[in-house]
């Protein structure tokens, strides 16, 4: 909880009284490797930030599942538009590692929002952040050669290859593990 903190006191410099009153909500809880924090089908009514560990979130197809996210210490997990809408999520978010979150229940965090200017401000900012990266992840897909989307992963963030099993990066970047796999040797030698 202390990174938690000192991460919302650098950003967005809250008074002792907004300190105390998301304290007083989150709860630490932990996730086994492989255990769910949201299933398809459910509606998220609890979001979470992760302290240790990493997740990755995923569609599922009729013929596999499609990776579309991964998310590691310091990010904020859930189904957004399934919290906001009340309405069942259509992906689901595993714990790829052991994982220790803080959760914040949805009735929790829609008070702290309209009785907190900071929370209101640090939420805004939260939904923005995940329309910009919602919309970076749609061009790259539409717009980059899968070796492009290779290489753009490799240079922004390299600890996926040392975190994350390769076929779920493979399927994140949209290709085969094969295909990763020649594009790692030619890239990484």
């Amino acid at each position: 909880m202390d990174q938690l903190i000192f991460n919302i006191e650098k950003a967005f410099k809250p008074s002792k009284e907004e300190l105390n009153a998301i304290k007083g909500i989150l709860k630490e809880t932990y996730l086994d490797r492989n255990e769910f924090f949201l299933k398809a089908g459910d509606v998220c009514d609890t979001l979470a930030f992760i302290t240790n560990g990493s997740m990755r979130l995923f569609y599922d197809s009729p013929d596999k599942e499609v990776c579309n996210d991964f998310f590691f210490e310091n990010s904020l997990v859930g189904s957004i538009a399934s919290f906001m809408s009340n309405t069942p999520s259509i992906i689901n978010i595993v714990a790829i590692e052991k994982c220790s979150i803080l959760t914040l229940q949805k009735d929790d965090v829609f008070n702290l929002i309209e009785s907190h200017e900071t929370f209101k401000k640090m939420a805004n900012i939260i939904i923005q952040e995940q329309l910009i990266r919602s919309e970076k992840r749609e061009a790259a897909l539409l717009k980059n050669s899968p070796e492009d989307r290779f290489k753009n992963l490799m240079e922004e963030h390299p600890k996926l290859f040392k975190r994350i099993p390769l076929h779920y990066v493979a399927s994140y970047l949209g290709i085969t593990p094969e295909t990763l796999s020649r594009y790692r040797t030619k890239f990484l030698l």
